[in-house]
């Protein structure tokens, strides 16, 4: 397996069970693991490849960035809609609209799960995005280029 492959699954697993607990209490702050993950991601997965050019190095670091953003976009909609759970269920108040009851109106509980549902997914696909530009940032950044051998004249 290709080190951006496995360096991308490995630090998103991590950012992934991070963000189910961020995303729970704070879900707005998702992104933020998104970008945690994408750059340590990139800047691993060149550690191993040692690629020869900076663009080689932004493509490795964008593709494992890429890879942990998308496993961290599961951990956002795992802990967005278990936070919509846990309102459901402990009766909390909100500042804006209610929380439908359990014993209420279907329609509007799968409204509720679905709004949750979508806003899970959406932030995690800004974090996904963001997280593969951090990669090949932080790629780019920490690839050293190597001088062009040439061979010796005869």
């Amino acid at each position: 397996m290709q080190p951006r492959i496995k360096m991308g699954l490995s630090v998103g697993a991590i950012g992934l069970a991070l963000n189910v607990c961020v995303a729970g209490f704070i879900g707005l702050c998702g992104p933020i693991i998104s970008l945690l993950a994408g750059g340590a991601a990139g800047y691993f997965a060149v550690q191993q490849e040692k690629p020869s050019t900076k663009n080689e190095g932004a493509k490795a670091g964008a593709m494992a960035g890429g890879i942990a953003g998308a496993l961290v976009i599961i951990g956002q909609v795992i802990g967005g809609v278990g936070a919509l759970a846990i309102m459901q269920v402990s009766g909390t108040q909100l500042p804006f609209g209610e929380v439908p009851a359990l014993s209420g109106d279907p329609s509007g509980m799968i409204g509720y799960y679905l709004g949750g549902l979508g806003t899970g997914i959406c932030l995690g696909i800004v974090g996904a995005v963001l997280a593969a530009g951090v990669g090949a940032g932080v790629g780019y950044m920490s690839t050293q280029e190597q001088a062009p051998t040439s061979a010796p004249m005869e």
